[in-house]
């Protein structure tokens, strides 16, 4: 992992990826910091994507210019006047903005202040350690910058036994944790969701926390909810759960 980032599944990866279905086809629509991806077997095909081009242009970044990327990040400074200042400016070269959202991400407390996070850890160190098989991982993976609605509908249709083999993991900001993302979720969001992954066919699972809300179209959608445990976020302790229109495993309403 080279990247941190509020609601990361890289801790709690272990206890989701067993309820995951057989596929050889791999669609992860909220991509993130990759903590699904990076932490399961990876497939023969994989499409990634996610709305946010920092989160894009870094890993973009990754695959195809890793060595510079690499240069320039053993001699950037991880000081709190170049905190301060690309707090205040953006940046449009893709190297640039790629060494921005790492330091803003990694090396603040929460992404948010203008002082250098302070940790027992070397961040840098792990980083630079990473990026081989961050690089690695990506190689042959597509990856797009898309609204979620527009992503899921662009996917290809299949029929047969091709399209069992194919599975679309959901990973969005959790309604009631908007104030935590750029892009954060409403209601409509969540609805407009569940509306494309169940129009296209495929089997899909997607993560939240146990608001009224989403538990109310699970159940109206004859969805499966599985409780995955307790999960702490920046306010409360919440339940992590995985909704899915396939059943493997018990759910919470059977």
């Amino acid at each position: 992992m080279i990247l941190r980032r509020l609601g990361n599944k890289s801790a709690i990866a272990h206890k989701i990826i067993p309820h995951f279905p057989p596929h050889k086809i791999f669609i992860d629509v909220f991509f993130g910091a990759g903590g699904m991806f990076f932490n399961k077997p990876k497939t023969k095909y994989n499409l990634l994507n996610d709305l946010d081009s920092n989160v894009f242009n870094l890993f973009d970044i990754v695959s195809n210019r890793k060595d510079e990327l690499e240069q320039q990040f053993k001699i950037m400074p991880i000081h709190s006047d170049l905190i301060k200042y690309w707090n205040k400016n953006e940046e449009i070269e893709p190297i640039r903005k790629a060494l921005r959202f790492l330091l803003l991400s990694n090396f603040v407390m929460n992404g948010r202040g203008t002082s250098v996070r302070l940790c027992s850890e070397n961040g840098s160190s792990l980083i630079l350690e990473s990026l081989p098989k961050i690089h690695e991982m990506l190689f042959g993976c597509h990856f797009a910058n898309m609204d979620f609605r527009k992503f899921i509908k662009s996917i290809a249709d299949r029929s047969g036994s091709d399209s069992e083999n194919i599975f679309i993991y959901c990973d969005p900001p959790y309604l009631g944790t908007a104030d935590n993302y750029e892009n954060g979720f409403k209601e409509q969001d969540s609805l407009d969701l569940f509306d494309v992954l169940i129009e296209k066919g495929y089997k899909f699972a997607m993560s939240e926390f146990n608001h009224p809300f989403i538990l109310e179209q699970a159940k109206q959608r004859n969805l499966n909810v599985i409780i995955i445990g307790e999960r702490q976020n920046l306010k409360n302790r919440r339940t992590e759960i995985l909704v899915t229109n396939y059943k493997n495993n018990p759910t919470l309403f059977d």
